[in-house]
């Protein structure tokens, strides 16, 4: 008997027809409030490693920012929030397979011991540029621009301080940095949906107060308008930390 395999075009096909809008059903929605809720107190989204560096992201996120990575493919990944420096490590990993020349980590503090870790990794550690400073300081915006030069094929990842302010200040500032085809992804959206932070009730960050009622505004804005959000991702891969919060710049 000849095995048969379908194309990959049908295949893809059915994939979009099931998992279309998704997310607005509401059985499936209850269904991810429910789980997310009970695992993120779990740590959930603490339990990813990437060459034995955590990554505080769930693997379906980091896989969503492959696919953005592999179709856009960027010249820049400027990440904001670095910790253990293990999405630096795989966000460069890609980009050494693939092309890219630059990811660029942005935190208040980074400790000598990440930039020890990464400079173990020779086929990564030139691929990776680690800036210290707020991330919508003049001084560390300057540096950006100076390491871009010029280039708007810049993804952003905004992971750090998720206070409403603090984020609303990262989409006005870093919406203009990247171009038209480029994309910018709001981190930890999907607190709006939950009246206790399921990753503790420390945090500057809680419903109504969040990267998801900045973005709401964020939108709105003239800049914000150049913008559209691409809802696919959370619909094909469900478990996200970042629902609504990939904005594909889509004029200059």
């Amino acid at each position: 008997m000849k095995n048969k395999i379908i194309t990959k075009k049908k295949f893809l096909k059915i994939n979009n027809k099931i998992s279309h809008n998704l997310f607005k059903n509401n059985t499936y929605f209850k269904l991810y409030k429910v789980f997310l809720e009970k695992a993120l107190k779990k740590r959930l989204a603490h339990q990813t490693l990437w060459f034995g560096e955590p990554i505080l992201q769930l693997p379906q996120d980091l896989i969503i920012h492959q696919e953005l990575i592999y179709k856009s493919k960027p010249d820049y990944f400027i990440e904001v929030g670095v910790a253990w420096s293990g999405s630096l490590l795989y966000y460069s990993s890609i980009f050494n397979i693939i092309g890219g020349k630059k990811i660029i980590g942005i935190d208040t503090y980074v400790p000598n011991e990440i930039v020890k870790k990464i400079k173990k990794f020779p086929k990564l550690k030139n691929k990776i540029e680690l800036i210290r400073g707020y991330s919508t300081d003049l001084r560390v915006l300057k540096k950006i621009k100076l390491t871009t030069k010029g280039s708007k094929k810049i993804i952003v990842h905004l992971d750090s301080d998720h206070s409403h302010e603090n984020v609303l200040n990262e989409l006005k500032e870093y919406s203009k940095i990247i171009g038209k085809g480029s994309y910018l992804i709001c981190g930890d959206t999907h607190v709006q949906f939950f009246n206790k932070n399921p990753h503790g009730n420390n945090k500057n960050y809680f419903k109504n107060n969040n990267p998801m009622t900045a973005l709401k505004i964020f939108l709105k804005t003239k800049e914000g308008k150049k913008f559209k959000q691409d809802n696919t991702f959370q619909n094909r891969y469900f478990l996200t930390l970042n629902p609504f919060g990939i904005l594909k710049k889509i004029k200059n």
